[in-house]
């Protein structure tokens, strides 16, 4: 299976009746009306798109942004005419991305939640967690930042978002030797010997990873759109086809995808060598690229390695609501199953939309020719400066005939017959409305594209003085206008892009991310307490709604700011706390701080306020007033006790002590008795040594 054998069907004709019929009932198209479709969608999509390619300038958008420089010469000479390249296009390309971009990114998420139904903030915030960790891992700030780019150089953006689950190798660092307990003498802790802490070994794990993917489309040639298609937003298409280069590392990662009929890899492996399957250059995507100046990398369907497992073939992805199909090779049908997702998973954005259609006007077509213009002119006048600085001489003809080139040098003496027979040309004064006419040029370019001085926080140009800007209301008036453009992109790009992803990514979460991998992102992420009291469940489950406060909308969290001190003095007042008792409320004093720690930008709440350890709960309750009652209760309590111990103790030792007497009185008395009187022996006395 070098090459991929022919399919016997015509490609081209028309699809068979019967082959509808069953696709109706089976809703499930047979291969060979899948490569019917692929290939004829594709080519009359990418038909369509090569026409609109040089109504919207895209061949000479990337000539524009790269502004290359081209020698030109004097005629008939090796001296060089002036040719200073402009990039008045790339210029404001790289001042409103920027702006766009942190007017998304201001804050850390850059997106705000909001929970729905029965779900708790616990909840929600736990969803919020999970998709900025995921953001950040799929470097979702740089995709959107190139396709903003795009669209502002070209007039559209496109992105593609779906999901992936791989297996990748991560190291981990231990010492060699573990630390060894050795138990000790009952009564005795256990002797701990430690290793030699020089001793540390990596360990390779292997982890399974469950992501959403988001990516910018590189060159809006790759994604051939619905030509029916008549408004800006690609998800409304009938069916978008995207054109893939790829190689057999990325054929092979396929196998594992539902749907997916992929040729063993021996087989695989026999269609990149001789008599290998040719790859055809993509008709649209064939464009010069000169390398003396044009920066841009090979074309996807150039073999840049001799490493088979890297060289690439064409595979067609055909997406609508209902059907996945792809094709390799326009040959052979590798997926023909339902879309997984429901929708097109494809996102896009326009700069300047244009009525009735899906394609739309960047900088390069709407600011090109300012471009052109000031190059011109600029060139034009140097050329003439550089007439006066050197200038050009005249002479008789037939007189004082030079035998050679005459160059001329200060203090250089020129021999003549005769007065006037060599002489400098007469100069050209300055043609003063060239100025004028570079600043009106410049002037047009900020209008058009919103990149002036003002919007993107620079100094103002000569071109854009004005009696407006000599007062603070004036200039907020020409930013606020000059701004709006901008605003209104970041707010498209928000609503069509930002906010979709969220959503779709949300629902690919609770169908395809496995608990446990929330579990530890939520653990790794969070310093919460009630993140153990969390169950996953609930999280799959949560209802919320996204929302991207942009800076662009900053004024409602500048009103946030400013109302904040008053709130919280209000719901703080004794007045409003009893009233919620009364109904059996409170104010959560923890939401507050979140509140004030949300609008000032610090994210480490959780760092400020933490859990009292045992011993703060002791020290707590022993400084609250009851507890101090309390204790000089218990104190008095035991000096009293202790009172009424020592005196028993008094009393015991009284008593025992007069027991003593009495015995000793007793003694003493029967020792003094008489024998006469007793008629016993009288024992030996008190005090005899017997």
């Amino acid at each position: 299976m070098a090459i991929i054998p022919t399919p016997p069907s015509d490609v081209r004709g028309p699809i068979r009746p019967e082959a509808a019929k069953k696709a109706l009932a089976t809703g499930k198209w047979d291969d060979p009306s899948v490569l019917q479709l692929v290939i004829q969608d594709t080519e009359r999509a990418e038909n369509f798109e090569s026409t609109k390619q040089w109504v919207l300038n895209w061949p000479t958008a990337s000539l524009l942004f790269q502004s290359p420089y081209a020698a030109k010469y004097w005629e008939g000479t090796q001296t060089e005419r002036a040719n200073i390249p402009f990039f008045t296009v790339a210029t404001c390309v790289e001042s409103l991305v920027p702006q766009i971009i942190s007017g998304l990114f201001y804050q850390d998420p850059p997106f705000m939640i909001k929970k729905r139904g029965k779900t708790t903030m616990n909840h929600a915030r736990a969803v919020q967690t999970v998709l900025a960790f995921q953001l950040e891992d799929i470097n979702f700030k740089h995709e959107l930042r190139m396709g903003a780019k795009n669209a502002c150089l070209f007039g559209t953006g496109i992105w593609k978002w779906g999901w992936e689950t791989f297996t990748e190798e991560r190291s981990e660092y231990r010492r060699a030797e573990l630390p060894v307990r050795i138990p000790n003498a009952p009564g005795l802790d256990p002797v701990t010997i430690s290793p030699d802490e020089e001793e540390i070994e990596e360990v390779v794990t292997k982890v399974q990873v469950n992501r959403p993917t988001f990516d910018h489309i590189v060159n809006l040639r790759h994604v051939m759109v619905d030509p029916g298609l008549n408004v800006p937003d690609i998800r409304r298409g009938k069916y978008v086809v995207h054109r893939m280069f790829l190689t057999w590392k990325d054929l092979d990662k396929l196998r594992d995808r539902p749907g997916f009929d992929i040729p063993d890899q021996h087989t695989l492996l026999e269609l990149f060598f001789p008599p290998k399957e040719p790859v055809q250059a993509a008709a649209g995507e064939v464009t010069s690229r000169n390398p003396l100046f044009d920066a841009r990398a090979e074309a996807r369907f150039e073999e840049t390695t001799v490493d088979p497992f890297n060289q690439p073939l064409e595979v067609l992805e055909r997406w609508d609501n209902d059907h996945v199909m792809v094709v390799l090779q326009k040959k052979l049908v590798i997926c023909n199953a339902p879309n997984p997702y429901g929708v097109i998973p494809f996102l896009s954005i326009g700069w300047w939309d244009v009525p009735e259609a899906f394609w739309s006007m960047g900088l390069a077509k709407t600011i090109g020719s300012e471009q052109r213009l000031q190059q011109g002119i600029t060139n034009s006048w140097l050329d003439g400066v550089s007439l006066n600085l050197n200038g050009v001489y005249v002479r008789v003809r037939g007189k004082s005939v030079p035998t050679q080139s005459i160059r001329v040098a200060p203090g250089r003496i020129v021999d003549v017959d005769n007065k006037g027979d060599f002489s400098p040309l007469e100069r050209l004064p300055a043609v003063p409305e060239a100025g004028a006419a570079l600043q009106m040029s410049q002037t047009r370019a900020d209008q058009y594209s919103g990149a002036d001085a003002l919007s993107i926080q620079g100094s103002l140009s000569g071109g854009g003085r004005s009696s407006i800007t000599r007062t603070a209301t004036g200039a907020n008036i020409l930013a606020g206008g000059s701004g709006s453009r901008v605003q209104d992109f970041v707010g498209k790009l928000a609503d069509q892009v930002f906010l979709p992803f969220l959503y779709a990514a949300h629902e690919l979460n609770c169908a395809l991310l496995p608990p446990k991998t929330i579990k530890q992102i939520l653990d790794e992420e969070l310093e919460e307490a009630w993140v153990n009291e969390i169950d996953v469940l609930d999280v799959i489950n949560a209802r919320v709604k996204f929302t991207i406060s942009a800076a662009a909308r900053l004024q409602a969290r500048r009103n946030m700011a400013q109302a904040l001190p008053i709130m919280i003095q209000y719901l703080m007042s004794p007045e409003t706390t009893q009233s919620l008792a009364i109904e059996g409320m409170k104010v959560n004093v923890k939401e507050i701080m979140r509140m004030m720690f949300e609008v000032s930008d610090w994210p480490n709440v959780t760092d400020v306020v933490v859990a009292m350890s045992d011993e703060d709960k002791q020290r707590w309750m022993s400084m609250q007033p009851g507890a101090q009652v309390a204790a000089k209760a218990k104190a008095q309590a035991g000096l009293q006790s202790q009172k009424t111990d020592d005196k028993s103790h008094l009393i015991d030792q009284e008593n025992i002590a007069r027991a003593g007497r009495e015995v000793l009185r007793s003694a003493i008395e029967k020792a003094a008795e008489p024998e006469e009187i007793t008629g016993q022996p009288g024992g030996p006395g008190f005090g005899a040594n017997v």
